[in-house]
């Protein structure tokens, strides 16, 4: 039976902590569950967010670290998995929710509570695609840090959706998928093609964990549209095209993750390249 070594900052009050415990538990019960798994729980947010990005730092993340903002996240950037958790941001959330969030993490904890899922070899249409945004190695690293992401949302929501979690999951996609008011207002204000690049990569997390819940729960067809419907018809078809890619594509993780970076590169950065500088965003 696997180990869960847990960490507290700052108050979290014992009743709280038992009930994420019992959350995780019930879940590795039926997904399995990895041999070793630290839990950190945070009474605030800032205290999160500035250990995860220190984290990040310390161990050279590139690219906007995933989980700043969020009120779970999982990592194993030490080798680890390791799953942080902030009562704060949990705070005032649905219930179905906070559990499609923990669940997620578990999710990750299972299957990617390795560091060979954190280091990935450049895919040859990534640099290809970042000489054509006119950036540097710099823009394709993030771009492949993002894609990663989306491609292990997208295992993890399948693995939870297969062991029946749909409601929950459908949850947490909505909240993830969703674009804020200001998320909207940054896509109008950019003006160029590699900005527009970086924007549509992030937008593919959602994409990989709205995917498995497609033809699978009711009300999902819709969120698809109306989470993208700022933006110009060509890129909502092209992001359909990313969910139905992961839908069809066999292999690891590493084999999903070299197929979306072709796409990216042949669909989405070809688009937002063809266009002057700031039509793409009409």
């Amino acid at each position: 039976m696997g180990r869960i070594f847990l960490s507290r900052y700052g108050f979290v009050d014992d009743s709280f902590a038992e009930w994420i415990l019992g959350v995780l538990e019930d879940c590795y019960r039926r997904i399995g569950r990895p041999e070793l798994l630290e839990l950190w729980i945070f009474e605030r947010a800032s205290m999160m967010d500035a250990v995860l990005a220190g984290e990040a730092a310390s161990v050279g993340v590139r690219g906007p670290v995933s989980g700043l903002g969020f009120f779970a996240t999982h990592d194993a950037w030490r080798g680890t998995p390791r799953i942080m958790v902030c009562l704060e941001g949990m705070r005032g959330l649905p219930h179905l929710l906070q559990l499609g969030g923990l669940r997620h993490e578990a999710g990750h904890s299972v299957l990617h509570g390795s560091l060979e899922h954190y280091i990935f070899p450049m895919p040859r249409s990534l640099l290809e695609a970042s000489e054509l945004l006119g950036g540097s190695r710099e823009l394709a690293e993030t771009l492949l840090y993002l894609l990663s992401i989306a491609v292990k949302d997208f295992e993890v929501e399948r693995l939870l959706v297969d062991h029946g979690f749909i409601d929950c999951q459908f949850a947490y996609a909505e909240y993830v998928i969703k674009p804020s008011r200001e998320e909207v207002e940054a896509w109008r204000s950019l003006s160029t093609p590699g900005e527009g690049a970086l924007y549509i990569a992030q937008l593919l997390k959602g994409v990989g964990c709205l995917a498995p819940l497609l033809g699978v729960r009711g009300g999902a067809e819709g969120l698809l549209e109306e989470a993208f419907r700022h933006l110009p018809k060509g890129l909502r078809g092209r992001l359909r095209e990313a969910a139905e890619l992961l839908l069809s594509c066999g292999g690891d993780t590493l084999t999903r993750l070299d197929r979306l970076s072709i796409f990216f590169s042949d669909r989405i950065v070809d688009y937002l390249c063809s266009r002057s500088p700031t039509r793409f965003r009409v």
